[in-house]
């Protein structure tokens, strides 16, 4: 579809959520994770979103979701997981 074609023809709400869409997700931010990544790992002692303001909603997101997992049944059931099966090629 032609762009002349989508400005005349998108809804505005659907306007709205495209940018709201942009806004949580920046275009290129797995290309910035990626390299913030790469400089890290020759040394570099600066957080991604530091390097890169596009990561900065992505890793917030990251960062409430393995709060709350570890706040959860679930990762206190990891926590206190002991023992387990043992598998012979390890």
């Amino acid at each position: 579809m032609p762009l002349y074609k989508l400005i005349e023809e998108m809804p505005y709400e659907e306007f709205i959520g495209w940018l709201n869409y942009f806004n949580r997700r920046p275009i290129g931010w797995q290309e910035d994770l990626r390299a913030a990544y790469i400089m890290q790992s020759f040394g570099a002692k600066i957080k991604p979103d530091e390097i890169f303001p596009s990561l900065k909603s992505i890793l917030e997101k990251q960062n409430s979701f393995a709060n709350s997992l570890k706040q959860s049944m679930v990762g206190s059931m990891l926590r206190g997981a002991v023992g387990g099966e043992k598998l012979e090629f390890l």
